[in-house]
């Protein structure tokens, strides 16, 4: 496909959600003059805001199915004929390659060739391509959690390794990210068992302590054309990504053992291969994430363009003119992920080495930001010429951090009573046949009591509102707990037949009235689901409870706990009701 790049409008379409890849691909595009129209799982993301963007469409595997997911994006392909698409993470990247055929023929679709798929999206593969390659690694072997015990592995590793799942989602389960493990203790062992499924494989690996390094690599059929280097400031103490990079020079012998896993895989695409150093200058490779990457923003901040010339490269099957090697020394953070990194290691330290010193640390770090005003550090999401996202992100940080903690204020709570009420009103009296939801986690304690107390209320007062209960969660027709029958049977109500139902979006209608119970049902809802009126349960006590922001989930409280509950939903569904009959008369 040979079309000019530079200025003009092949068409992008990028799927993802973050302030790192997603981000980075969407504003490295849109300044070289493609096109770019975005796939977001998250209605809320602060990428959104880019003004590089042309379209939005909100896709996601908690409103859809993963099927639904694949069908839609499919017909948004075929009905725009994108040039290219750029999956920046397997939740999106897993289904499209499988149904490639589907694609138009000029699509190209920016995923590593099938070997690499094959082997580097695959731990226990990777691990064998890198001892094949001669690229140190840690000892390890796969098995399942069934096959095995902490003592037999505490023998073999020692008191602390690793348990890695062999891919970070499963094609059958893209909702959910599976996380990698480092075990301190048979407790530890035990929790991981008793949360995850023990006759699934994973990869066990012994404990390499050390500095987490990275190179980053564009490879065309096996040959490295562009490289780049990051050592992690900031780690988490539990693992997991760095939320503070900073770049360095490339290590020969790191990058010799990059170029060889990619000539081996015969590579073509980008790809960032993570290491660990230890003090003894030791090092051995941890996994590749063979797609764009979250320290992302660093590399293109660096002036080592990856997104650019990957499509570049894809639009007019031309590799780049000359080999990049060689970039600035430069820092870059995930502001949000840094934040709760410092909040993180101020409760550690304050447990550990008193409060006095936490926030002499903590302070420090607050401090650090600072340096975003130099010309060699940036957040992720800032960009001086596309500051929308870096504000967004801000506004997100304040209302999760701040305004979190003064909605529960009386005063707020009055105030959010007094809106919600005459809201609801206001609905009601334009449109009396309206459809009540009410919706919680896991659909089996708070949204069915609502459901059966709003029905039987209902009818007992002639009132003939339709109504249903949802969950978020994905798995359906699970009973409620022993704990909700007797609870709800001391109020009069019989969960006994309830059946959990999962909340999809076309279960919801224009003019449904949701009732949520709590801010984490309201962060789902807002984030994943178009939904138009949406009300938090607890703005609908009356002065009976008066500092109550949130209904809480009961769940393992005991019944006297679940009792508790529903007295609340009673006495908020009972105002619910009244507010209706007072709209309508």
């Amino acid at each position: 496909m040979q079309q000019p790049v530079t200025g003009s409008k092949v068409s992008v379409l990028v799927l993802g959600e973050d302030t790192r890849s997603f981000l980075s691909v969407i504003r490295s595009l849109g300044e070289a003059g493609y096109e770019v129209h975005v796939v977001c799982y998250d209605r809320t993301s602060p990428a959104l805001a880019s003004k590089y963007i042309t379209t939005v469409k909100f896709y996601n595997y908690q409103a859809l199915t993963a099927q639904d997911w694949l069908n839609s994006v499919i017909a948004l392909v075929q009905r725009y004929q994108f040039d290219v698409i750029i999956p920046c993470d397997e939740r999106a990247l897993y289904p499209l390659w499988s149904a490639k055929e589907r694609l138009p023929s000029h699509t190209q679709l920016a995923i590593a060739n099938p070997q690499a798929l094959e082997h580097l999206f695959d731990k226990w593969k990777t691990k064998r391509v890198a001892q094949t390659c001669g690229v140190p690694v840690a000892e390890g072997h796969i098995t399942t959690i069934v096959e095995t015990s902490y003592d037999q592995l505490q023998q073999r590793y020692g008191d602390l390794f690793v348990v890695k799942p062999l891919q970070s989602f499963e094609e059958d389960k893209l909702s959910q990210r599976q996380k990698v493990v480092i075990i301190h203790s048979a407790e530890d062992f035990a929790a991981f068992q008793h949360a995850n499924d023990s006759h699934h494989t994973y990869l066990i690996e012994a404990f390499f302590a050390g500095k987490g390094e990275g190179v980053s690599v564009l490879s065309i059929q096996g040959e490295v054309y562009a490289a780049f280097a990051h050592v992690r400031v900031a780690e988490p103490n539990s693992g997991g990504g760095s939320s503070y990079r900073k770049s360095i020079p490339l290590d020969p012998a790191l990058l010799e053992a990059a170029e060889q896993m990619c000539r081996q895989t015969q590579l073509t695409g980008v790809a960032m291969f993570e290491f660990r150093r230890n003090e003894a200058e030791q090092w051995i490779l941890v996994e590749v994430n063979a797609r764009f990457w979250g320290s992302l923003p660093l590399a293109v901040y660096a002036g080592v363009d990856f997104p650019k010339m990957y499509v570049d490269y894809l639009v007019t099957n031309q590799p780049p003119q000359s080999k990049v090697l060689q970039y600035r020394s430069v820092t870059a953070r995930a502001l949000t992920a840094d934040i709760y990194e410092m909040k993180r290691e101020f409760e550690l330290f304050s447990e550990t080495r008193g409060t006095s010193i936490a926030r002499k640390y903590l302070l420090g770090r607050l401090l650090q930001i600072g340096n975003v005003i130099t010309p060699k550090e940036t957040l992720d999401s800032l960009q001086w010429h596309d500051m929308k996202p870096f504000l967004a992100e801000c506004s997100a940080l304040f209302r999760t951090l701040v305004l979190a903690k003064l909605r529960k204020t009386r005063l707020l709570i009055r105030y959010r009573r007094y809106k919600t009420q005459r809201q609801l009103a206001l609905l009601f009296k334009r449109n009396p046949r309206r459809r009540i939801l009410f919706v919680c986690y896991g659909n089996i304690m708070r949204s069915p009591f609502a459901a059966a107390y709003f029905q039987d209320s209902a009818a007992q007062q002639h009132i003939s509102l339709s109504w249903d209960s949802f969950g978020f969660h994905l798995i359906e027709q699970r009973s409620c707990p022993q704990s909700a029958f007797q609870a709800a049977q001391r109020l009069g109500e019989d969960l006994t037949c309830h059946q959990s139902k999962w909340l999809s979006q076309l279960d919801i209608r224009e003019t449904d009235i949701v009732i949520y119970f709590d801010r984490q049902n309201y962060s789902k809802l807002h984030a994943y689901y178009q939904v138009n009126h949406a009300f938090c349960a607890a703005d609908l006590l009356d002065n009976q409870f008066p500092k109550l922001a949130d209904i809480d989930d009961p769940y393992g409280r005991g019944i006297e706990g679940v009792e508790e509950c529903y007295r609340k939903i009673s006495n908020s569904v009972t105002r619910l009701l009244t507010i209706y009959k007072e709209a309508v008369q």
